[in-house]
């Protein structure tokens, strides 16, 4: 593949290159608007990488002539003053991304891997549809051990007690259950107390468990019903001759409920004939990248998507408080915002998107504890117990060491460095004269 790219940065089209080289691709380089346009009449290129800001004309005519060519070359818009004017111009122009400066070199590589099909097959994992068919996900050993107690309530009609997060997919266990049970033609009716005023909630409850005859009463966070709602379904399950097969989903703990007086014991037990616990999305990442590519193939039905290898990472970096719901929306605003078919760490959720660095900069604190530890552990063996380094005399090593450092990354300037870290200049000359001697 033959990549040209059109930026006046000596430093930044070099890195570029470097990129595409790194790609196994060919590049190009024009420091102008007019050189880069006279490159591609002369010669194909399959992409471009564009500076809208250059010294000869507008990156956007150029972009507007490229894409009125008989065979348009993808492009790559790149700007250090990005708009909402400019972002929506590139669009509506034909630009197939666009990047901001300081360009993040990781995700324009990945990017460019996308234009790629040879590479991207090998390297990202391809987003799958189900056709609006229902999918339990999850390779996990806890989402296996949940499978086999939804089997084993498929092959029954006895109440099943389905427990875990909110968001971690207990309704779509209960849906399994049903379509797959003793009873898939009949319906599967919802209830919730808290969905209703409390003066209603009897009513409510009496004619979902009649609606449900023949079916399957979905109560969903059982433990929010009072103890009088409690008391009536005890009854309905004692009198009622014809009864609808239950399923019962809760977030919180019923026994430890039971324990504080607000659950009754006899129903529980009624209840929680199976039980299938499904664990949060955080215990199970090994089953992020199945779940994220399923989600996203439901949100985008006849896209042809890939989710880029660095995209994975952020995704199973995040400990996802929303669990499977929280996923679910990501991968909507994901591919919502992604223009091309490869999805990038940029089109995730701010938050989903940060994760990875977030993750790197705890291992970083880890690292360093490691390392101090064993520092430590050097100085302090074999120490007599008269002899050995006194604590003064290792914090001024390690505040030595800290402080020769940051006068490098100043640029050996104490002012700056002071101005910096807020700290009182007169402290930090005192400091580097105790413990560097400098004057």
């Amino acid at each position: 593949m033959h990549v040209l790219i059109i930026e006046d940065e000596y430093a930044l089209a070099a890195a570029l290159s470097t990129v595409v080289r790194r790609l196994g691709a060919e590049p190009t380089v024009a420091a102008s608007g007019q050189s880069g346009l006279e490159k591609v009449g002369k010669r194909g290129f399959e992409v471009v990488l564009l500076d809208i800001g250059l010294p000869d004309m507008s990156g956007l005519s150029v972009l507007q002539q490229l894409r009125a060519m008989p065979a348009p070359p993808t492009v790559l818009v790149i700007t250090a003053h990005g708009t909402l004017e400019t972002a929506l111009e590139a669009r509506r122009l034909g630009a197939h991304d666009y990047f901001l400066k300081p360009l993040n070199l990781g995700e324009m590589q990945a990017c460019l891997r996308g234009l790629m099909p040879a590479t991207i097959q090998e390297k990202a994992a391809p987003v799958s549809t189900t056709n609006g068919k229902m999918l339990m996900i999850g390779a996990a050993p806890g989402m296996q051990r949940a499978f086999t107690v939804v089997a084993q309530a498929c092959a029954t009609a006895v109440p099943v007690l389905l427990s875990g997060p909110r968001g971690a997919g207990k309704t779509l266990a209960a849906e399994v259950i049903h379509r797959h049970g003793g009873c898939p033609t009949g319906p599967l009716v919802a209830f919730r107390a808290d969905e209703w005023p409390e003066a209603e909630q009897e009513r409510a409850l009496r004619q979902g468990f009649e609606a449900a005859l023949g079916g399957s009463l979905l109560i969903e966070e059982i433990s929010s019903l009072s103890l009088p709602l409690q008391s009536l379904l005890v009854r309905l399950l004692s009198t009622e001759q014809a009864q609808p097969r239950l399923l019962v989903t809760t977030s919180v703990s019923l026994p430890d409920v039971i324990c504080l007086g607000r659950f009754r014991e006899d129903l529980y037990y009624r209840l929680a004939v199976l039980q299938a616990t499904l664990p949060p999305l955080c215990e199970r990442v090994e089953d992020v990248p199945a779940l994220a590519a399923y989600l996203a193939g439901n949100a985008a039905p006849g896209r042809e998507l890939m989710l880029a290898p660095e995209t994975l990472a952020c995704l199973k970096a995040y400990p996802w408080p929303g669990q499977v719901r929280e996923l679910a929306a990501a991968m909507q605003h994901a591919v919502a915002v992604c223009p091309g078919p490869l999805v990038l760490p940029r089109h995730l959720p701010q938050a989903v998107a940060a994760s990875i660095q977030s993750n790197a900069a705890g291992h970083l604190d880890e690292a360093l504890s490691r390392a101090l530890t064993i520092w430590l552990d050097q100085k302090l063996t074999g120490a007599e117990a008269n002899d050995g380094p006194d604590y003064d005399s290792l914090l001024a090593h390690v505040e030595s060491q800290m402080l020769a450092m940051l006068l490098r990354r100043f640029e050996d300037k104490p002012t700056h460095l002071a101005a910096a870290l807020n700290m009182n200049r007169a402290t930090l000359r005192r400091k580097l004269r105790d413990l560097l001697g400098r004057e």
